[in-house]
């Protein structure tokens, strides 16, 4: 795998694509902490294959709505449903909201790779189980079959040479790789992204911007929060401004950053480009 600086990535937009039918829809989902209301009225519609990137100020709302989207959080309004399931809730016969079960939970999670800005790999464990813990001892898979896939992945994310070694023995960029390659291993439908490259050095963050890209080519669905503009540029499809907690423009890259509507996104280009 070649490297690119941060600086020197594709800006050229994506294009279009040939995208699927809807693989995340959510609909009028509104989120509080107490008295504060993080996500107020949100929808968004996502297909399947399509990159949707998520920009905004800190505080907007932007790594809540994706921790809702994996019901990390739960929802004081609205509806998300992913993968063809309503997230954390079943409807009863009269169409009341019940919660789902812890364990139906984590079964319906099992559609997403979610990919936080740390790194959260096990200090104890090497990268080979780092990868295959998650398939062996939640999807039943034999551990001979799950160690050849994730030699596969720690091929695609451009670190075939790593399988035994521990995560201190890795850069920031070499373990977020690997944690891109843990998600994956789990045969996500989508993949999430929480500021992945925030906590890496300047140098480090075009490696993982690079297994992104690569991965928006082979059709992976993915919602990206990041303030990493080239990346929006090259990969995404869609990209979203949010602000106080809502959605205040939508579009393709080309048009979001040469014609911007909003004036919430025109000040965050202005401080960011």
């Amino acid at each position: 795998m070649t490297h690119m600086n941060a600086e020197v990535l594709p800006v050229a937009p994506a294009g279009p694509r040939d995208l699927g039918p809807p693989i995340v829809e959510i609909r009028d989902v509104e989120k509080r902490f107490g008295s504060n209301v993080v996500l107020r009225d949100v929808s968004l519609t996502v297909r399947t294959g399509e990159v949707v990137v998520i920009a905004g100020r800190s505080g907007s709302g932007k790594s809540t709505l994706l921790r809702c989207i994996d019901h990390l959080e739960t929802i004081e309004g609205g509806s998300i449903l992913a993968c063809g399931e309503l997230m954390g809730y079943r409807q009863d016969q009269g169409g009341k909201r019940v919660a789902l079960s812890d364990r139906k939970v984590a079964r319906q999670r099992r559609n997403m790779g979610m990919v936080f800005q740390s790194f959260n790999l096990f200090p104890h464990l090497d990268v080979m189980k780092n990868i295959t813990v998650g398939p062996v001892k939640i999807l039943g898979e034999a551990p001979a079959k799950a160690e050849e896939h994730a030699r596969e992945l720690l091929a695609r994310v451009g670190l075939p040479d790593k399988a035994d070694a521990f995560p201190s023995q890795l850069s920031g960029g070499q373990q977020q790789r690997v944690a891109i390659a843990r998600a994956l291993a789990m045969r996500p439908q989508v993949m999430l992204f929480d500021e992945p490259t925030s906590a890496l050095d300047p140098e480090m963050i075009s490696e993982v911007l690079e297994v992104m890209i690569d991965l928006s080519r082979q059709g992976m669905t993915m919602i990206v929060v990041t303030h990493e503009m080239g990346f929006a540029r090259a990969a995404a499809d869609r990209v979203l401004m949010m602000a106080d907690g809502m959605i205040v423009e939508e579009a393709p890259p080309e048009e979001f950053f040469t014609n911007p509507q909003s004036e919430h996104t025109k000040l965050f280009l202005s401080k960011i480009l």
